[in-house]
This record gives structure tokens, sequence and C-alpha cells, in this order.
């Protein structure tokens, strides 16, 4: 039975995909970097991107200071471009409403994670909030997701996991939740040939309660 909605946020709350990839070029031009910041990296912790890209720099002034460098110039040159993927207000509403809890489990850091739900106008709604600070093996190992499903007091096979990024659908399926694939960025046919996405859908308005009720199941 479906008792919990679980939200990645870059990408599945947010369209912000081509943003972050704007973002981490016009920042790594700043640096002498191994190669470009682009899907392949996505859902991937901050940390093992730079140590991947930057690695001279890294070991010069931290992964922890990079990483705020980075996200403070997103956050200042982009937050007018960053639009929340339609229909994700309307569906929190609904679940809250309907009795289920929510939580987010993202990679990114707390402050850019609270920046987005602020923009999407979710944040009073969610019931846990874990982020790159709160893990130390980012996705796709499931951890985030399991500690999102204790936080909420359910269990894997109660909860839905939202996602757009192949390594956040692996790390949703090896927790045990059914996931659905948000297409924000990466093509609705793509996901259904390289991920085990339980469904995949252009955006939360494909994504009605009883839908997500009927992929999960009844006791």
């Amino acid at each position: 039975m479906l008792k919990g909605l679980i939200f990645d946020v870059d990408g599945t709350l947010v369209d912000n995909s081509a943003l972050h990839i704007e973002a981490f070029r016009l920042f790594l031009s700043r640096y002498d970097a191994r190669g470009e910041f682009d899907e392949k990296w996505f859902a991937r912790r901050n940390e093992d991107i730079l140590k991947g890209l930057i690695p001279e720099a890294v070991e010069k002034y931290g992964w922890e200071k990079l990483s705020d460098e980075k996200e403070k110039l997103y956050r200042e040159q982009f937050r007018e471009r960053i639009k929340p993927v339609a229909g994700i207000r309307e569906l929190v509403l609904a679940a809250r409403s309907a009795g289920l809890r929510c939580g987010v489990g993202s990679s990114a850091p707390r402050q850019n994670v609270e920046f987005h739900l602020d923009i999407c106008g979710i944040r009073e709604y969610m019931d846990c909030c874990l982020c790159m600070e709160d893990v130390k093996v980012g996705k796709p190992d499931p951890d985030i997701y399991l500690r999102c499903c204790t936080a909420l007091g359910l269990s894997p096979a109660e909860c839905i996991v939202f996602e757009d990024a192949s390594a956040g659908i692996q790390a949703g399926k090896a927790a045990g939740c059914k996931v659905v694939a948000i297409s924000s960025f990466n093509s609705p046919e793509m996901l259904k040939k390289t991920t085990e996405a339980d469904l995949v859908v252009r955006d939360f308005t494909e994504c009605s309660l009883e839908v997500l009720e009927a992929l999960v199941g009844k006791d």
C-alpha cells in the first residue's frame, strides 16, 4: 500500500539539469579540469564529481570549499532560470491531503535543496529532507533512500521514489522502492530503454495518486 513519496531534487523537482551543466562548465573553467561535467555525473555527490574532474584543486583547497564556490555561482547566476517541473506542487498537496508522507533524498548540498524546495513552494510539506551532508556514499548506492524510508517510518515497499538520472533510479530500485522516472532532461524512450524505472513520465501532471497507488499495489 502506498504511504510515502520520496523526491530527488535536481532534474526531478526542478528542470535544471542543463543549468547545472552550464554552471559546472563555467566553474571548471577556473581550474585545470581533467574532463567536462555532463550527464554521466548526474545524481553524484559534489565530492565525487570534483575529485574526478579537478583532483589537484581538491587537494589544494578541499572539496568542501570548491563545492561551496560552485553552488554559490549556480544560485546567484541561474536563479531566475530555474523552474519547477510541472505538477509538482499539486501532487504534493494531493498526497498530503490523502495522508501520505513526503520526503527528499538528494545528492545536492542542503542549501541548494532548501533553495529549490522554496522555488517549488513545497518545503513545508516535506516530512524529511536528506542531502549530501547526511550520507557518506552517494547514489547509485541505496543508502540515502533507505535512510529516507526510515526517517518517514515506512518500509521501502510502501514508498515511491521520483528520479531523473540513471544513478538515482538504480539507488531507488536497490533500496526496494518503486521508481518513477521524470524525463526532464533525458527522453522517455531513453529512460525506458536504459533504466529499470517502473514508470516513465514527462512531468508530475502524469502522476495522479490513482496511478501511483496502482504502481505499488494494495496489501
